[in-house]
């Protein structure tokens, strides 16, 4: 933190904040107004063959300079728990409306109906989450390196008060309240049924908790890019891979995904994304799990050793969804991807 520089409270009662609490690294947070909403999708081809590759290309490029296009967009690839390379879509628009008006003007919604999706030789998938006002927030190592939805917001404020102790997150979310997010069921058993050949469609339950949380070493160089390989990097990869195998944490699924050009080349940016029951789930793990543990420490270490002076750039978004706010359709994926596994506890319908 340089010399003058104060932090700021985003609430005037954090739940969670320690008495007398001074974060050991500064950090920032989205400005985002009591009205700000999105809808963000997530789509996917799921071992596409080149054809479909290229004709999903050919789709994006003409869906993102269509009338409606989402301000905000990325590509990302990713390996998912069954072995299988996905390239994934992800885009950000200010409502559910302009949402719906994009994937009509755009020829997206016609694509993604098309019957032979069901029986080909990949799979097609599509998540949807609603971020409702004062129910998300964002957290930045920086102040000059928007991501996700704080691209679509006013900018960045901080640093903030409200980081790096148990139960923050849950703190910069403006509406949150003690038990007010709770999870309105228990997680549901893992359970491979047959879903080849099938267009099903699942709802997420209340108080689902999704987290994009992200990796920029863009800009890094030498000794700390040495640190990163050798230390965050390889912790991050066991937490994530943890949380996909272990559904008692309360994690849907989780990816570990990597940021693409156009032309699906990497880039030098990764996130995580998961799906908790609950933010009490995510919280739970966060706190006191081995695997974050190991990601949250190493991080530490070097932001101490560098004084908080490091290119290394993080960042996440944790939304909290109403009753309805989360849907995905699947069409001929494997058993494994997604809500998949656990459609037999939740809403779903198939054909």
């Amino acid at each position: 933190m340089s010399k003058g520089e104060q932090t700021v409270n985003l609430k005037a009662c954090p739940m969670h904040m320690p008495e007398g609490w001074a974060p050991p690294v500064p950090a920032f947070s989205a400005m985002i107004g009591p009205e700000d909403r999105a809808l963000v999708l997530y789509a996917g081809l799921q071992n596409p063959n080149s054809r479909i590759l290229a004709e999903f290309n050919a789709l994006i490029a003409n869906a993102l300079i269509a009338k409606a296009a989402p301000p905000v967009y990325d590509l990302a690839v990713f390996t998912d728990r069954a072995k299988c390379k996905n390239y994934v879509l992800i885009a950000y628009f200010p409502s559910s409306i302009a949402h719906a008006r994009w994937e009509s003007v755009s020829g997206f919604s016609d694509w993604r109906e098309r019957a032979e999706h069901q029986s080909s030789d990949y799979g097609l998938w599509l998540e949807r989450f609603a971020f409702n006002p004062g129910q998300f927030e964002t957290l930045f190592s920086t102040p000059n390196s928007p991501e996700g939805i704080c691209r679509q917001t006013d900018g960045l404020a901080g640093p903030i008060r409200e980081h790096a102790y148990p139960g923050a997150a849950e703190d910069r979310i403006p509406n949150a309240a003690p038990g007010k997010f709770a999870a309105t069921l228990k997680m549901p058993a893992f359970i491979q049924g047959e879903t080849l050949k099938q267009r099903i469609i699942v709802h997420g339950p209340a108080n689902l908790c999704l987290i994009r949380s992200g990796q920029d070493f863009t800009s890094v160089k030498g000794e700390e890019l040495q640190t990163y390989r050798e230390n965050i990097e390889p912790a991050l990869a066991r937490g994530l891979a943890f949380l996909a195998e272990n559904s008692d944490t309360g994690c849907f699924e989780s990816r570990y995904m990597t940021h693409c050009d156009r032309q699906w080349q990497p880039a030098a940016k990764t996130f995580g994304m998961q799906m908790f029951l609950s933010i009490r789930h995510m919280m739970e793990w966060a706190n006191s799990h081995p695997t974050h543990l190991d990601i949250f420490n190493s991080f530490q270490a070097m932001a101490m050793e560098k004084q908080g002076d490091f290119d290394l750039r993080l960042w996440h978004e944790v939304a909290v969804m109403g009753e309805g706010d989360s849907c995905a359709e699947y069409v001929n994926c494997h058993p494994k991807t997604g809500f998949l596994p656990y459609a037999h506890a939740l809403q779903h319908q198939g054909r």
